[in-house]
């Protein structure tokens, strides 16, 4: 089953993902140990290494996981009626975690109109927030885009500026979308 970024549900199936893989990895890890050591008597044969080297993509993905444990997926009807109140044009992504070269964050929701980034954070809380829009209009000034971007920690409040939105008819530039693409864990 491929997961596929920044689409409602993301964040709730990687990490079952990522749990299913660490466990799997875990216990092939175990079971060659247990075996090696069943057959020689000793800590010091083929399998014991093989088990030692499986650790470390066990490791890879446990970190993965831990990544995404303090959030969760935005409410799948919510999303939906998101998608009704959107425009053609626009996109409208969910589950966003992103990192910078500092932090790691998260929008539950993020629609892109034009020039115009609305991003949904539910969670008003979290640290890092006043990082977000910084991070997106720097990164895309660099890149030859100006855009506006704003923050909302209220479903109602996201819908109601998307609805004010949907008349419009500009074009996404592509590296909006290219560097939304990248920025994606």
């Amino acid at each position: 089953m491929h997961i596929v970024k920044g689409t409602n549900g993301y964040i709730r199936r990687k990490k079952r993902m990522q749990l299913l893989i660490t466990l799997v990895i875990l216990f092939v890890s175990i079971g060659l140990f247990v075996a090696g050591y069943l057959t020689t008597k000793s800590t010091k044969n083929l399998l014991t290494v093989f088990a030692v080297l499986g650790a470390l993509p066990g490791a890879k993905s446990l970190v993965n996981l831990i990544l995404f444990l303090p959030y969760k997926s935005f409410d799948a009807d919510s999303y939906r009626e998101l998608e009704d109140k959107a425009s053609e044009k626009a996109l409208l992504y969910s589950d966003l975690v992103f990192t910078s070269s500092k932090h790691i964050m998260h929008l539950d929701a993020l629609y892109v109109c034009g020039k115009e980034l609305v991003a949904l954070a539910l969670n008003a809380k979290e640290k890092n927030q006043e990082d977000i829009i910084p991070y997106f209009t720097d990164s895309l000034k660099k890149r030859g885009v100006t855009v506006h971007m704003h923050i909302f920690h209220s479903v109602q409040e996201f819908g109601d500026r998307i609805s004010s939105l949907a008349d419009r008819d500009e074009e996404i530039p592509e590296e909006i979308t290219e560097f939304i693409r990248m920025i994606l864990v």
